[in-house]
């Protein structure tokens, strides 16, 4: 297993993890539900975190996780699935939860 990501909420860590699912890199994640426990923790250490399964696939998810933050945003993306209209920052499809285009 291998650290890939830190989220600072876990729906980010969730569509994180969503989109490696579909690209094929086996995940999870971790302190999900950590967050009752800030204050009593440092808040690192409470943060959501998404780990990969196989090490030798963290090339593949670390170049997509860099193509992803490195695009800028649209006004607007149409859901490959569904064909819903979705705001250009969302990174799943809100009706039908299809990952979008990076």
């Amino acid at each position: 297993m291998k650290r890939v990501y830190f989220a600072n909420t876990l729906m980010d860590a969730q569509l994180v993890a969503d989109i490696l699912r579909q690209l094929g890199i086996a995940n999870h994640i971790f302190n999900a539900n950590s967050a009752g426990a800030l204050g009593e923790l440092p808040f690192a250490h409470a943060l959501p975190e998404v780990w990969i399964e196989d090490e030798r696939q963290e090339k593949s998810a670390l170049n997509a996780l860099a193509e992803i933050t490195s695009k800028p945003e649209s006004a607007e993306k149409t859901c490959p699935a569904c064909g819903e209209s979705n705001p250009g920052n969302f990174l799943s499809c809100w009706k039908c939860g299809q990952a979008l285009a990076a």
